[in-house]
């Protein structure tokens, strides 16, 4: 017979912090979008596309980090934790880096002071290495453990998973001509290595032989199933999600390359046959 599922203590979070964070990136890309428009960039349009899907990103980080999924992660399920970290990483970041429009970004950019700091952050490898390193790092058990006994310490942590995911799209998504994108080539390889350097965390995560969080080696529930099965479909949670997240924009650029390249070639070949007279006209 099966246990009865436990009482669980799931809530919405209406964190100060959290909801001031939110509001004011709110309040900062709407006044930018509006008010301060006709100063930043003489007529330009108000960018309602863009900024439905800017505001749609800060929906998709309350729910992440106010709805119960927050409190499911932080108290019961790595797998839910898993969750929190595709919806930060994978789906509000690039939304946010696509979402706001090229002249709002140029000025910090051009900026004397702010410029050099900008550039180095999305420096494809400074971004490369920084999303690396720190996923890696905040997987280290003490590490990932003290952020969930300590709401403050996981918010902050998520506020860094965001900066850095915001890093790593960039040399991606950029249209900023004081950082263009990243040539095809380039851009694939960079796709290719993300995920292969996230193998050691995910087989850690995935074939440990032990609980290693214990959070949630002592937790009250964890989705059903022994917490080392649980945390094994997070690890598999964690390298799908991965692999759909950078396959995707991967097979995108490569048949976008692909298409340039056959246009060009096409282009060519035509241009050549025009400036060769001796297959036109030709009789026998």
């Amino acid at each position: 017979m099966m246990n009865p599922m436990p009482e669980l203590y799931l809530s919405w979070q209406l964190d100060p912090v959290l909801i001031g964070s939110l509001v004011t990136l709110a309040t900062l890309y709407g006044l930018a979008a509006g008010p301060l428009r006709s100063r930043i960039a003489p007529g330009e349009a108000f960018p309602v596309t863009k900024a439905a899907y800017f505001y749609g990103a800060i929906a998709l980080l309350y729910l992440v980090e106010g709805s119960p999924l927050h409190d499911l992660a932080e108290r019961y399920s790595l797998t839910a934790h898993m969750v929190q970290h595709l919806g930060i990483s994978y789906v509000a970041a690039p939304l946010m880096v696509w979402a706001t429009p090229v002249w709002m970004l140029r000025p910090l950019f051009r900026h004397a002071q702010l410029g050099p700091v900008f550039k180095l952050l999305t420096n494809p490898l400074v971004a490369f290495g920084t999303f690396t390193l720190f996923f890696s790092f905040w997987h280290v058990p003490i590490i990932y453990d003290s952020a969930l006994k300590n709401s403050t310490l996981h918010h902050s942590q998520h506020v860094l998973f965001l900066i850095s995911s915001l890093m790593v799209w960039f040399p991606l998504m950029s249209k900023v001509p004081e950082r263009p994108p990243l040539p095809y080539i380039a851009q694939l390889i960079y796709l290719f290595l993300l995920p292969v350097f996230q193998l050691p965390v995910f087989g850690t995560v995935t074939f440990a032989d032990k609980v290693l969080y214990p959070t949630y080696a002592n937790a009250i529930w964890t989705l059903g199933m022994p917490a080392l099965h649980e945390q094994a479909l997070a690890g598999a949670v964690m390298k799908v999600g991965g692999l759909f997240a950078f396959g995707i924009p991967f097979a995108y650029i490569f048949f976008r390359w692909y298409k340039e390249e056959t246009r060009q070639g096409a282009a060519v070949a035509a241009f050549q046959e025009a400036q060769n007279p001796s297959k036109q006209g030709a009789t026998p």
